[in-house]
């Protein structure tokens, strides 16, 4: 725990335009301290886990002190924010450029500038009201998200800690580097969705469908994709409570979407989302199959054409294997005692096979699943995420503020070659074996080690035994089945 502490507390505290290769360094260390930590509480659970919370305590207190390091996004929540506020303006319809007299505008990344917003309507609302409390202070408004951010990560992991009584869970949220300089030290709303889909498994552990449709359509408005976690939860009540419970779900969730994106201006707030559909991170497993492609539509047409071609075909097909991988995975896990897996499961499908995919995707579907802390897909899902991270963390030694004649060096070729090439391959074998294990344990009808009798019997009505959250299945079984 303390090695985990320091390290991460190191990479906050450092100069962002220093070398990068300490930082990848204590970031390794730092997550393996972790993988370490969360073995040896599995095998003999040793430390209190208030000690835990304290000291996740500490990190997101630094978190939050210390300015971005690592991302803007914070900075173009607070324009969108600007732009309602300041401007009377629709985010949807209007971006940062139109203002570039607007000292705030100079903040947001030069990407980004010409983006309108992709957050869903109850998030610019929150950016909104955060931008009318803070004026114009640059301070209060970074701490107004990274603050936000930070009590999000707190409430989530008071939720798991009080849950599952285990310091580990505890552990892979707030002593995980991902969580604490990824997604707090950058302020990202992810947080926000990930306490979201959280608060939704429990209310619906608990037989409330209404509360938990409710809370899930949250996290949907503040971005889309967390809709895979909701009909995820919605497929697990449909399974133990039957149609009327998952009715009242999705019919309370499509209630509040409704209503928040009429509010909004109606499809005005969508249409953002379909050409954010069209990008693709360096590390998806879909950014090399879009450059053949691309290159094998350029017979008589321009490149330009051919590349947009090529990103609607690709985002199409990625869309569908998304929904596809989400089904799959999030089927497997419907006999458990909570739609913790089940959500979880839904949310990783998006961030291994989206098209554009970054780090902090990761918390979504973490707190959820840090109650089942104990599976195999947590621990599949904290280890990609950390792999993820160390292969995205930006190396601003490139920037001409430091280096005016930037010549590769050959940390940075390997790091580029395993961003671009080694993690999409090894994205698309982890998709490969996820889909076929997945279709095999369909065709059998039940995962190897199950007894049917046990199957067979009603699930029970409290939301998770004490220490984990599996079914009782899984309890009485020495496979380590999920």
């Amino acid at each position: 725990m303390v090695t985990a502490v320091v390290a991460t507390a190191f990479v906050l505290v450092r100069d962002p335009y220093s070398p990068v290769a300490p930082t990848l360094l204590a970031l390794a260390v730092a997550f393996a301290a972790l993988g370490v930590f969360v073995a040896l509480e599995a095998r003999r659970p040793r430390l209190d886990r208030r000690l835990v919370l304290a000291a996740g305590a500490g990190l997101l207190a630094l978190a939050v002190a210390v300015p971005p390091l690592q991302s803007r996004d914070l900075w173009s929540y607070a324009m969108y924010g600007r732009i309602v506020v300041h401007y009377h303006a629709s985010p949807y319809e209007h971006v940062p450029a139109q203002w570039p007299a607007d000292k705030w505008t100079l903040h947001v990344a030069h990407g980004w500038r010409q983006t309108p917003s992709v957050y869903g309507p109850a998030f610019t609302a929150f950016s909104a009201a955060g931008m009318a409390a803070v004026g114009r202070s640059f301070l209060a408004a970074r701490l107004f998200f990274q603050l936000s951010a930070a009590l999000a990560v707190v409430a989530a992991a008071w939720l798991v800690s009080r849950h599952t009584k285990s310091a580990a869970a505890v552990a892979l949220l707030a002593l995980n580097p991902l969580v604490i300089v990824s997604v707090v030290n950058g302020g990202h709303n992810d947080a926000i969705v990930g306490l979201a889909v959280l608060g939704g498994v429990l209310l619906a552990a608990r037989r409330h469908p209404a509360w938990a449709g409710a809370v899930l359509a949250g996290a949907a408005m503040i971005k889309a994709s967390a809709a895979l976690p909701l009909l995820a939860v919605a497929f697990w009540v449909w399974h133990r409570d039957g149609r009327r419970a998952v009715i009242r779900l999705l019919a309370t969730a499509g209630a509040i979407g409704l209503t928040g994106y009429m509010v909004t201006g109606g499809l005005d707030g969508l249409r953002p989302l379909q050409a954010a559909g069209l990008d693709f991170s360096g590390a998806s497993v879909w950014y090399g199959p879009r450059r053949w492609l691309a290159a094998a539509l350029r017979h008589g047409r321009a490149a330009g054409a051919a590349g947009h071609l090529a990103r609607q075909i690709l985002s199409t097909v990625a869309v569908a294997l998304v929904g596809a991988v989400g089904w799959l995975l999030a089927r497997r896990r419907l006999h458990t005692a909570t739609p913790a897996l089940a959500a979880g499961a839904a949310a990783f499908a998006y961030v291994l096979a989206g098209a554009y995919v970054l780090p902090w995707y990761v918390y979504w579907g973490l707190p959820a699943l840090a109650l089942a802390w104990r599976t195999r897909l947590t621990w599949l899902v904290a280890a990609y995420g950390a792999v993820l991270y160390l292969a995205e963390v930006p190396d601003l030694t490139a920037n001409p503020r430091v280096n005016r004649l930037f010549v590769a060096s050959p940390l940075q070729r390997v790091r580029s070659d395993v961003y671009l090439i080694w993690l999409p391959l090894a994205e698309a074998l982890l998709l490969a074996i996820l889909v076929v294990g997945s279709l095999r344990r369909r065709r059998t009808g039940r995962a190897p080690g199950y007894d049917s009798a046990l199957l067979a019997a009603p699930l029970p009505t409290y939301p998770f035994p004490s220490g984990m959250i599996t079914s009782p299945v899984v309890k009485r079984t020495s496979t380590g089945q999920e």
